[in-house]
């Protein structure tokens, strides 16, 4: 099997202030300039009340439609066939 053809996610975790959005978003300049597709989202410390791991993969698979055609395809089909995966927070129905 070619890595080349392995969906990959890069997962940085660790105390805040030590420079993981820095990392995160110049890996994501990086990948966006050399056409990658992806998508980059980051928690912040100061606001978890707002509960903004609910919109996890809602931003991400925003983010992959907007910039994919097939994509975008893609998930308006999985939509259309399931409509409760427009408002659900279910990540085991999501995927």
């Amino acid at each position: 099997m070619s890595m080349t053809n392995v969906p990959c996610v890069l997962w940085l975790s660790g105390p805040a202030g030590k420079g993981k959005s820095v990392i995160a978003h110049t890996i994501a300049k990086w990948f966006e300039d050399v056409g990658g597709l992806g998508s980059c989202y980051s928690f912040d410390c100061q606001r978890e009340a707002d509960h903004h791991h609910k919109n996890i993969f809602f931003t991400i698979t925003r983010n992959l439609a907007d910039r994919d055609p097939e994509m975008r395809r893609a998930l308006a089909g999985a939509v259309q066939a399931m409509s409760s995966l427009k408002k659900t927070a279910d990540i085991i129905q999501q995927w």
